[in-house]
């Protein structure tokens, strides 16, 4: 089986990536992506390779019908099992309010309504001892309540049960009796972690997104089963790893934010390989654009995540993202002020110029108008566009305006660019990081179109441009493990704590990543386990996770982990208190499991100057710089050799994105094939 494959599906196209590990060659396809039926854009782009799928040994998939389905409302109809007298705590929440300066901040709707919140007389207490026994009785008159009252998926959350999870088992086993064909969600099968809150709002999400999941991973594997498909399906996680599809239908919150993760991974990888610890990923696709930090190789992860205010207590790459992309749609508001989004045209019926019912004007009109966008060959010419839709419908900005059709068209560029310096911005100047210090690698349909003014602005100094970047999102998880992540709540003083103890509780998470890459069939040789554990100043309320060793844990690694946790904080916060007692909070293990990944494959080498056929001839193009239009040469990516130089301005266009070259910026192809843009000119 020489092949392997990955699909992702984004907001305005669905993307695959095909590696031939015979040859090593990749080939990629790009379709619209098909909003009422997910699955059949995934197919679509699948087909378009015209390959046989017994011959796939690997398919891994990014998806965004979780995040959809909690951003649109569009999840089951959920109810929880919960510790008698705690049915409250979901709606409750916490008294901390984060939008703090907003008046109108409302705290979230609840997801359950109370009066399917149901309760269980049971207590198990933080040290996991059984106080109360569970009242069975109790709990099978709860699953048949929910049946009777057209609940189709359950949410299991009872007080502790991450210290013990036993009565949690008993209850789902009884819910399983009672009413077999519900979704069921206990809390332990998510996290072991304290924080009721936290814990019960993962748990009911989890259970909100199960049945849809479930319903399209399968309508997925069903096509891939037709198509002699025989291996097992894998799905991008939220962490940065891929699980099996198997895995997913069970723990769907894992992939809340799958397709957008595997972009920030195909960025760690290539800055990795290219000799890049400090990577900025930057995204612009059809409807968001999206950013996340590498720092020093590792990309941030947060736990303090939310959805619509509701948040998730599970390790997530932290990506910001705003709705920057293509298809954002340019109006004005009563005030008179011209906004970009977060409004998009989406695939259906996308931007005026695609001439698919769209007639409200989108960025990518604005950029086809200003002619950095070719309207011959929009992906490659497989896809026509149309400059006068674009003119009708940007022509209502200029009017209002009382402005030529250019200065409106630049102006939705300048506005999209302004919110995503601003994205930026809050990733690295907010968080203390200093992106002068970082290289931004640019992908997405629309990265490469608009990254070089961000990079000049933040005066960042180089830009790449990996091949084909309107599919490397679905390159990067080519290039993901297998990874799952076991978690557990373990407060105590750093002082007393028993490193015995320590290491008895790690060796416990290991063997359980073990087991479970193992039932998946990974070789001894292809485990890694890596530890951490999360540690805070004493009487603070968040702590920050440390990398520990792989080694037996004795008295002397408190001062390393002390040492590293001021440090981390001094970091993240630009203050730390040496002094001050520290205490655990969580022990985790991380369980990889190592796929084969492609090699980066180098291209022909040449001279400085760009060979004859890359030159596709010139075209009057835009610059604010310039002040007014540019005869700007245009190239062809495809042609380029390794060692070739441009100066700016100047264009490069492909099927799946064009790169504008703005005036004093420079690029250099590498032996990759990647655009090695200097933001400053002169030698890169």
């Amino acid at each position: 089986m020489p092949y392997r494959l990955a699909t992702d599906i984004g907001g305005t196209f669905t993307d695959a990536v095909l590696l031939d590990e015979a040859t090593g060659r990749i080939k990629f396809t790009k379709v619209p992506t098909t909003p009422k039926e997910f699955a059949i854009g995934t197919m679509n782009s699948i087909d378009k390779f015209g390959i046989p799928l017994e011959e796939v040994s690997f398919l891994s998939h990014g998806t965004t019908v979780v995040i959809n389905a909690l951003i649109q409302g569009t999840g089951a109809k959920v109810g929880l099992i919960t510790t008698e007298g705690f049915r409250d705590i979901y709606e409750m929440g916490r008294g901390n309010k984060p939008q703090m300066y907003d008046p109108l901040y409302r705290k979230p709707r609840p997801l359950i309504k109370r009066s399917l919140r149901l309760e269980v007389n049971e207590r198990i207490n933080y040290r996991g001892e059984i106080l109360k026994p569970l009242n069975e009785e109790q709990a099978r008159k709860a699953a048949r309540m929910l049946r009777e009252l057209g609940v189709e998926s359950i949410a299991v959350c009872l007080l502790n049960s991450y210290a013990n999870p036993i009565h949690e088992d008993k209850v789902e086993a009884i819910v399983k009796q009672e009413y077999p064909e519900a979704h069921i969600s206990p809390s332990h099968d998510l996290t072991r972690e304290y924080r009721e809150y936290e814990r019960t709002s993962t748990t009911v999400l989890n259970a909100y997104v199960m049945p849809i999941t479930e319903r399209y991973l399968a309508s997925i594997e069903v096509g891939l089963r037709e198509r002699g498909f025989r291996t097992d399906l894998m799905v991008m996680q939220s962490s940065g790893g891929i699980m099996t599809s198997e895995v997913a239908k069970l723990q769907p919150i894992n992939i809340v934010e799958s397709g957008p993760v595997a972009g920030v991974i195909g960025a760690m990888s290539l800055g990795e390989a290219l000799g890049y610890e400090n990577v900025i990923s930057f995204d612009m696709g059809g409807t968001t654009a999206k950013s996340s930090v590498i720092y020093q190789g590792t990309p941030r992860i947060t736990r303090e995540y939310t959805i619509r205010g509701h948040p998730i207590m599970l390790p997530i790459i932290d990506i910001e993202e705003i709705g920057a992309g293509g298809g954002s749609i340019a109006w004005i508001d009563a005030a008179g002020a011209l906004h970009v989004g977060p409004q998009s045209a989406g695939a259906e019926p996308g931007p005026a110029c695609y001439d698919l019912g769209g007639i409200e004007p989108t960025v990518t009109d604005a950029n086809l108008l200003v002619n950095r966008l070719n309207p011959d060959y929009f992906l490659g010419g497989e896809m026509k566009v149309y400059p006068n839709l674009a003119r009708n419908a940007v022509q209502k900005i200029a009017s209002y305006y009382k402005m030529d059709l250019t200065q409106a068209a630049y102006g939705i560029i300048e506005i999209v660019n302004a919110g995503m310096s601003g994205l930026l911005r809050a990733l690295t100047i907010r968080r203390g990081y200093d992106p002068r210090d970082f290289v931004i690698i640019a992908f997405g349909g629309g990265g490469p179109m608009h990254i070089m003014a961000l990079a000049e602005e933040l005066e960042i100094p180089e830009v790449i441009v990996p091949p084909v970047p309107g599919n490397f999102s679905a390159w990067g998880m080519l290039m993901t493990d297998l990874k799952y992540d076991f978690i557990r709540t373990f407060v105590n003083s750093m002082d007393k704590t028993d490193m015995g103890q320590l290491n008895n509780m790690y060796e416990s998470l290991e063997h359980k990543g073990i087991d479970v890459l193992n039932r998946q069939k990974v070789s001894e040789e292809d485990i890694r386990l890596t530890r951490y554990v999360d540690v805070r100043y004493s009487g603070q309320e968040h702590a920050i996770m440390i990398p520990l060793p792989a080694e037996i844990l004795t008295e002397d690694h408190k001062s390393m982990i002390c040492n590293k946790f001021d440090e981390m904080h001094e970091l993240t916060y630009r203050h730390c208190a040496p002094e001050e007692p520290k205490e655990i909070v969580s022990l985790r293990v991380t369980a990889l499991g190592i796929v084969k990944k492609p090699e980066l494959g180098k291209i022909k080498s040449g001279s400085e100057r760009p060979p004859a056929d890359a030159f596709k001839g010139k075209r009057s193009v835009y610059f604010k710089e310039m002040e007014g239009y540019v005869s700007c040469p245009i190239h062809e990516r495809r042609k380029l050799l390794a060692s070739n130089i441009i100066d700016g301005p100047a264009i490069i266009e492909e099927p799946t994105s064009t790169s504008v070259i703005h005036p004093d910026q420079r690029v250099r192809v590498d032996p990759y094939g990647n655009l090695i843009i200097s933001t400053r000119g002169g030698e890169v």
